[in-house]
Parts: C-alpha cells; structure tokens; sequence
C-alpha cells in the first residue's frame, strides 16, 4: 500500500460512515413525530375549482413549549371507508431538551388538490380523545324565490291598460317590510277576457308574477311588521 492509498481508505470509510450517519438521523428525525395530544380546532374550505380541492386548518394543544415540525398527514386507504370520512393526524416532533412546562398551541394547514368526490367528511386525529371529526354539508339547495301576483283590468278591451294597472300595484307594493330601493322583475303569467252581452262588454284581465329584490317579505313577517306601524 503505498502514501495515496493508504489516506485514500479511512477517507472513503469516513465519507461512507458520515452518509451512513447521516441516514440513520433522517430515519430518527422522522420516527420523533408524535401525535399532539389534543385537537382544538379544525377549520375547512372548499376551493371552487374543477375537480375541487379542499383546505384544512388545524390547531392543537401541546403540553410543553418547543414543538417543532408540526405536520397534518392523510391516511392512504387501500379501499375508501364506508362512512366517506377521510382520517388525518396531527403529529409533531416535541422538545428533545428542556422546555417552558406551559400549555402550547400547534397549527397546521394542507389543501388536498382534487381531493374525491367519495369524501363526505374529514376526521382529524390526536391522542385518545382528541378527535376532531367534521361532515360536509350537502351543497345547499337554491332557495325557491318568492313571487306576488298583481292584477290589472280594462273595460275596453285594452291589453295596455291592464298591464298598466298591475304594474302599477306592484310598484306601490315594493317598499313592503321597509325596504326604500328595491327592484322587481316581473312576468304576464295570465291573460283572460270576456266579451258581448246585451251591454257589449269588452274587459280584459293581466295577471303578471314579479320577484323582488331583496326578496319579498314573508307573509308572516308582513303581517307584524302592519301591526307594529298601527
């Protein structure tokens, strides 16, 4: 062996030992996570987004300070659970050393991009009784509007006239429950008539339909708001 050769080995056997080192501190690093013992809070959004993805917030409680590398992690499933509740833990490394023995808080957010439609819910997850579980709401249904009829008429036949006479009810109707501005689409949503006889009559009847904006007052409501002004 000559001068190279032998600095060249503990060299390389130092250089092996440092990667070796080195991988076994990741590994540690890694297994030190532990789960925090309690879940406060969890917060959710749902991105409007195609497919959508969905945001988590989540703080916990800790017993000490100094925990670091707080991390919220998804349970993989082989099959999706039949509840479509989708499990994650809220894990941390805590103080290796001395620390402050006074109650702490973690947080921790994740988006879950494209996350799939079998998911009703999320369960997040602390120590024992630390669990925070949380079911979607169903998408909320459009709220049917609330139309008023108006009715205007004419004896002379004229279609004009009676379409005149009910917008005009419906405009003197608008600021019903208060409301000073309001605006109101409106639709014919019937026309009738009736003619001759001995006094030759020629009357036409305009039935239009109008939603209000803000919505109308509901008929209850209505009804105490007229009792209260007398």
């Amino acid at each position: 062996m000559n001068y190279l050769q032998s600095i060249y080995c503990p060299v390389l056997a130092l250089a092996l030992m440092f990667t070796s080192m080195q991988s076994v501190q990741a590994e540690n690093t890694k297994s030190k996570l532990v789960s925090v013992p309690k879940i406060l809070k969890v917060t959710h959004k749902i991105q409007e987004s195609h497919p959508p993805n969905l945001e988590l917030n989540v703080t916990g409680q800790v017993p000490t300070s100094g925990y670091t590398d707080v991390q919220l992690l998804r349970m993989v499933y082989v099959q999706p659970p039949q509840d479509g509740i989708q499990d994650f833990y809220l894990k941390a490394i805590p103080p290796s050393g001395l620390a402050a023995t006074v109650i702490s808080q973690v947080t921790a957010s994740k988006t879950w991009k494209g996350y799939p439609a079998w998911v009703k819910g999320i369960r997040v997850h602390g120590v024992k009784d630390g669990i925070v579980e949380i079911k979607f709401n169903k998408d909320p249904e459009t709220p049917k509007p609330i139309l008023r009829r108006f009715t205007g008429t004419s004896k002379d036949g004229s279609f004009e006239t009676a379409l005149t006479e009910a917008i005009a009810k419906l405009n003197k109707a608008l600021p019903a429950g208060g409301v000073a501005d309001a605006t109101a689409t409106w639709r014919v949503v019937r026309t009738s008539g009736a003619v001759g006889g001995i006094t030759g009559q020629n009357q036409i009847r305009v039935i239009i339909s109008a939603e209000r904006q803000p919505a109308w007052p509901q008929k209850k409501r209505l009804k105490k708001l007229n009792q209260k002004k007398k």
